[in-house]
């Protein structure tokens, strides 16, 4: 007996007594050719035509398995808080100072108290260099009162101003440019008749034309600084200076803005030619400048203040960077 198949299933043969033939049921022997042949040609299949299905039956393949793909969605960011007390959005720190009214006699930095002590100023920024006038402050004031001249400044040991002044970091290089200071301060203090070579201030380039250890004396159009020759003035310490003491030393004004000023009218306090890189200075040459009814920029230009800009500086605020100058809000 014979097997039948479909595909690769096998298949039981049908019992003998259960077939019948189409003889038995008078079928015509043109029976299945009569199948194939359609009433119309309009389903006749073409002569071109291929069919490659496989001549046995194919079960349903399994498809694949799918992997859903969680797609990443970002987070929307969360609008900044804000509070009913401070309404407006906080700036950074680095971009905002305070900014007290230009009717005020004084802006607020200790440059201000150490005008007329030249040594004093210069070591205030030796501890302002680097740290907040919050921190830095306090000590500066219990080192004034442990040292209050430069002859003890000069004398003062090591080991004991290392440790007052530790809090603030960089303890040794400040205790060492201290004393440095003081001594060479009392060995060659500032005059107006010797002028130092600072290179490559206040712009790059500047004092190249100058050996290291040329000295000039008033007269000489290049380019020198009174306190120069000093340890530990640098940048910071030389805007500083040249804002609040020079003018005095050389004898053109009793101050820094210009009173007593021997030349009278046509005088122009040293204030006015500095462009420093310090925030706070920055902020303070700004107020400066708005007393005269200016806008001045951290380039040094200055333009006629609106009188919008007049009106926000004679209350108290806060100024904040826009553009290379302070604005006054």
């Amino acid at each position: 007996k014979s097997k039948y198949f479909c595909a690769t299933r096998v298949l039981e043969p049908v019992p003998e007594q259960k077939t019948t033939t189409h003889q038995e049921v008078s079928i015509p022997n043109t029976f299945l050719h009569d199948v194939g042949s359609p009433d119309s040609d309009l389903s006749d299949v073409p002569d071109d035509y291929e069919d490659n299905r496989p001549a046995y039956w194919t079960p349903p393949g399994t498809p694949p398995p799918t992997k859903k793909i969680k797609l990443k969605q970002e987070t929307p960011r969360r609008p900044a808080k804000t509070s009913r007390f401070f309404p407006d959005e906080c700036l950074p720190a680095a971009s905002c100072q305070p900014f007290p009214p230009i009717t005020k006699p004084t802006f607020g930095l200790v440059q201000e108290q150490l005008a007329h002590d030249p040594f004093r100023l210069l070591i205030a920024t030796i501890f302002l260099n680097r740290t907040r006038g919050s921190v830095a402050l306090p000590v500066l004031w219990e080192v004034f009162a442990r040292y209050p001249t430069v002859e003890s400044m000069a004398s003062a040991e090591f080991t004991e101003l290392v440790s007052m002044i530790r809090r603030l970091g960089f303890q040794n290089q400040r205790a060492r440019k201290c004393i440095a200071l003081a001594q060479t301060w009392l060995a060659q203090p500032p005059t107006r008749s010797k002028r130092y070579r600072r290179l490559h201030y206040p712009r790059r380039g500047d004092g190249r034309d100058l050996h290291r250890d040329e000295v000039l004396d008033e007269h000489d159009p290049r380019l020198g600084w009174e306190v120069a020759h000093l340890p530990g003035v640098g940048e910071y310490a030389l805007d500083s200076w040249r804002i609040f003491c020079r003018d005095e030393l050389r004898g053109l004004a009793h101050d820094w803005k210009g009173d007593g000023a021997t030349e009278g009218a046509q005088h122009v306090p040293e204030w006015k030619a500095v462009v420093p890189r310090d925030k706070e200075l920055r902020a303070y040459l700004t107020w400066m400048w708005l007393k005269e009814g200016w806008e001045w920029d951290f380039a040094g230009e200055r333009r006629r203040a609106s009188r919008a800009r007049m009106r926000a500086a004679l209350v108290e605020g806060t100024a904040y960077e826009v553009e290379g100058r302070y604005i006054v809000n």
